[in-house]
């Protein structure tokens, strides 16, 4: 029992520092690192714990009719290539369009991104989207994230028995916490490969990228800008790599 203590403490001590050093440096290859060898069960809590934070602090149950609801579903489904059981698409309601993708292989899409769309048929710039956001559960660019913010607290607090205690954090975080270019890049390419894929053209999601931040512009609201930062380069790339032209024909 005294060698599992001693060996107990010593793997929290190690952690200890490697966090430490995390929140410092910022470093990309350490938050690779610890991102690949939390469980997938304590990504699940926090992704739970991340979206009942939400639904009291910022979301309101959607308003989308069930028949669109399931549309969508079904379509990202097919585009992902993976069911329910891997990643769960949610819907939320708040003033705002955005889209996040949280740790635990979830996405919370919110009205108001939905009603922006311009293809209610086959929803090509809601599923652009999608897509990007699947590019960051791909690489995890959430969780890396918390962990460069110093969240990974939230860990230790989850081996230490009171992880409930540092949930409550993580809303604020996840809402203001902004992809660096890098990130951006890596989950546009992955939509863009994962589109083409697909022969779903990348240019409706260019434009509703720019309607969005016309929209932000107008209304002084900020959250999809400083989560996801829209930027000339980000527009032209994803035009450039548009093609399927007969996509609507």
């Amino acid at each position: 029992m005294k060698k599992f203590l001693i060996l107990l403490i010593s793997i929290t001590l190690l952690f200890a520092i490697i966090i430490y050093y995390t929140f410092t440096w910022g470093s990309e290859l350490l938050s690779t690192i610890i991102a690949d060898i939390i469980p997938a069960e304590i990504q699940k809590q926090i992704g739970e714990s991340s979206i009942q934070s939400m639904d009291i602090k910022e979301f309101e149950k959607t308003k989308l009719s069930v028949y669109t609801q399931t549309k969508i579903k079904k379509q990202f489904y097919q585009l992902v290539e993976k069911d329910s059981n891997e990643v769960v698409l949610l819907f939320r309601k708040a003033v705002y369009p955005n889209a996040f993708a949280l740790p635990g292989n979830y996405i919370i899409v919110l009205d108001s991104l939905i009603k922006m769309s311009k293809d209610t048929l086959r929803y090509a710039d809601v599923m652009g989207v999608l897509a990007h956001e699947a590019g960051h559960l791909q690489y995890k660019h959430s969780l890396k994230l918390m962990i460069q913010s110093g969240l990974t607290a939230a860990i230790v607090g989850y081996f230490i028995g009171d992880f409930s205690a540092f949930a409550a954090t993580l809303t604020h975080q996840l809402l203001s916490l902004s992809y660096s270019r890098k990130y951006e890049n890596e989950a546009d390419d992955y939509a863009i490969l994962l589109l083409n894929k697909n022969k779903i053209p990348t240019l409706p999601l260019a434009n509703l990228l720019e309607r969005i931040n016309q929209y932000s512009n107008e209304k002084n609201i900020p959250e999809f800008l400083s989560t996801h930062p829209v930027t000339k380069e980000r527009v032209e790339k994803l035009k450039k790599n548009s093609n399927f032209s007969s996509f609507y024909n």
